[in-house]
């Protein structure tokens, strides 16, 4: 196929099917983060000629169901796999979600690639079929320390989220709302620990993640440490954002209606 500058498209069609149940709740209960669903796709463009990406999973809790925005943003086909009557049962996914893979076979015979997000071994049945009977390239996303080894066993290629560069960046974004929050608030004066502490609890994400994730701020020197003197006596040592080096570098920008505090003396 050539594309719209006259150069073939060597790329290979894939089809992606992604349990975001598994995704959303593995992300917020072992890191404390959510999916980046965006820069995953742009990965996988890189990689396939995409045809569909299809989202499955039960939106009615509201946590998760406040996803379906960002979801919307990478692909029209979400199915909903909860009923009004139905507990929140992970097995009706899994359920929904292999029988659409088994139909593709038939419906696009066209695809050679399969891109699967589950940690979940119920899947390993459809994972050998697509190799060994259709001769389809499988693709098997998880999450870390959630996958399955009977999946683990089958999948010839297994892709585990989420990258170290990933946790990087949410953890330091996290640190950085914190400020956000903060900043211009004059009774706050935010110190290396006293931010640790903040910043973990209000996410529910462990200490010493969030303590490597400022010294890295600290070390590129996105936010220094300072020395305020709060009497002849006291001295309080605190951490500033360098805001203008933060959106200079593309990092993190203050909204509009909350500029720079000016820094203590």
């Amino acid at each position: 196929m050539l594309n719209i500058f006259g150069t073939r498209n060597n790329k290979k069609k894939a089809l992606v099917f992604v349990d975001y149940e598994y995704w959303f709740y593995s992300y917020k209960n072992k890191y404390g983060i959510r999916p980046n669903v965006s820069a995953w796709r742009q990965e996988l463009e890189q990689k396939f000629r995409i045809v569909d990406i299809m989202i499955f999973a039960d939106f009615s809790s509201p946590s998760i169901g406040e996803e379906l925005a960002n979801l919307r943003s990478i692909t029209n086909t979400i199915i909903e796999t909860g009923t009004a009557t139905q507990v929140r049962k992970k097995d009706m996914t899994d359920f929904v979600m292999l029988d659409y893979i088994y139909q593709s076979v038939y419906d696009r015979t066209d695809v050679g690639t399969y891109v699967i997000f589950t940690g979940d071994g119920h899947f390993q049945s459809v994972v050998k079929y697509l190799d060994q009977k259709c001769k389809k390239n499988v693709v098997v996303y998880g999450v870390d320390s959630t996958f399955s080894n009977r999946l683990k066993i089958v999948a010839k290629s297994v892709e585990l989220l989420p990258t170290k560069q990933e946790l990087d960046e949410c953890y330091s974004k996290m640190i950085l709302r914190y400020f956000s929050r903060i900043n211009n608030k004059r009774n706050i004066m935010p110190t290396f620990w006293g931010t640790i502490e903040a910043v973990a609890k209000f996410n529910s994400v462990p200490e010493d993640t969030v303590k490597a994730s400022l010294l890295r701020l600290i070390a590129n020197g996105y936010i220094s440490q300072r020395d305020v003197k709060l009497n002849k006596d006291n001295v309080v040592r605190i951490v500033v954002p360098d805001w203008d080096k933060l959106k200079r570098d593309g990092v993190f920008e203050l909204p509009p209606s909350q500029p720079p505090a000016k820094p203590n003396q």
